[in-house]
């Protein structure tokens, strides 16, 4: 898919400009053109708003600025104003990088295109559930119930998205705090000891001469070592710009012990929370679990046989229990839903009750990790330390 900038008069004979994705410039001409569209340039670009350049210092449309909007769009609708009227407020409203989505929204909508299409110009940013569920709002004319729906359960996922990333941030800092002090205890205070070991001969074996070697190679070859830092930070920071890379991860990190129960939490709860939403706004099963396979942290491939499964005539239960994708407790309460008729909201209340779980497990973890953390770098720096003084120690006996 690729970002193309258009110029076109609309149906009114009014000038437009905006832009749109699509597979190339001219199946998004073609798409314009049935939509009432004289076009009169296309060109290859970004839409604004998305995702920029690496080294751009303009703050791009993110997900809060997303879900910001459509709550905002869902108040304004309530109200009774047009969709183009709408837009048009709420662009006015909203911070630049999302101000300029929302005009290009309203361009596109004044000249003929649903929200929905006009949506799939920015694919990567509104995200293929949004965009299927204000699909279907529309056709229902529920536009204004559906994207305060999806608004809510955006914030809920934010919310708990939040939960996880500050529950890594201690951790993380006292990771690299411990690195920093590392090494600076090898570039600025064991030079200082060396000379001295060396001029009287102490043995320089064992935990003193890996220290010892260890500084003099910073010391040597700092600005190497500096430069390779930097350019594996680049390549790794380039490379999770991915989303396939970013699966990987998410695929690697769920068979370490202790990581993969968390994982298992998050998965389940973005599977229920998303069907819940999905099947509570009109959308069919079969493209909920379409949908919900492109969403972070449900694992697209086993969604993707699962919804296989589903289109070959099995129960959705049937179809995940082969997987063994969701637990048990998970699993017996959509069993229920599906036996009910109840399963949108059987769905809700099991992602609240998993999210619940998730939380308080990070929580634990966090308490556990920050003060073994703390331990781990005080006996790493205290086990230098003491092996320098014990050599210097060693000197002493050696002059009495």
């Amino acid at each position: 898919m690729v970002q193309v900038r258009y110029k076109a008069l609309d149906a009114a004979g009014r000038f437009s400009t905006g832009t749109m994705e699509g597979a190339s410039e001219a199946e998004v001409a073609e798409r314009l053109t049935r939509g009432g569209h004289v076009v009169l340039e296309t060109a290859s670009g970004r839409p604004a708003g998305e995702a920029s350049s690496l080294f751009s210092f303009r703050r791009a449309a993110g997900a809060r600025d997303v879900t910001t909007f459509l709550a905002d769009l869902a108040l304004v609708l309530r109200a009774g104003l047009p969709l183009d009227e709408a837009l048009d407020l709420v662009a006015s409203e909203e911070a630049s990088s999302i101000a300029s989505v929302a005009r290009d929204l309203r361009r596109s909508v004044t000249g003929g295109a649903g929200l929905a299409e006009a949506m799939g110009g920015h694919g990567r940013l509104f995200g293929s559930d949004v965009i299927t569920m204000v699909r279907v709002a529309e056709a229902a004319g529920t536009l204004d119930k559906v994207l305060r729906s999806v608004a809510e359960a955006r914030a809920r996922s934010e919310r708990m998205v939040e939960t996880i990333s500050s529950s890594l941030r201690y951790p993380a800092f006292l990771l690299l705090a411990a690195s920093a002090v590392l090494i600076f205890f090898l570039i600025a205070v064991v030079p200082q000891f060396a000379g001295v070991l060396r001029d009287f001969g102490a043995k320089q074996t064992g935990v003193v001469g890996f220290v010892l070697a260890a500084s003099d190679f910073l010391i040597a070859e700092g600005q190497m070592v500096a430069a390779g830092a930097a350019a594996l930070l680049l390549a790794l920071l380039l490379i999770f710009r991915r989303p396939e890379a970013r699966a990987r991860l998410a695929s690697l990190l769920a068979r370490l012990p202790g990581l993969s129960g968390l994982v298992a939490l998050r998965r389940t709860t973005v599977f229920c929370g998303g069907l819940a939403t999905l099947l509570g706004n009109g959308v069919t099963l079969t493209e909920a679990l379409r949908v919900l396979g492109d969403l972070p942290g449900a694992t697209g491939a086993e969604l993707q046989r699962v919804g296989e499964g589903v289109r070959r005539g099995k129960r959705l239960v049937e179809a995940i229990g082969q997987e063994n994708y969701l637990p048990p407790l998970a699993l017996n309460m959509l069993r229920l839903g599906e036996e009910t008729g109840e399963l949108a909201e059987i769905s809700r209340r099991t992602a609240d009750f998993y999210e619940a779980k998730l939380t308080a497990r990070l929580e634990r973890l966090t308490g556990i990790v920050g003060p073994a953390a703390i331990v781990g770098i005080a006996v790493m720096v205290g086990g230098l330390i003491v092996s320098i003084l014990s050599a210097l120690l060693s000197i002493n006996q050696l002059v009495l």
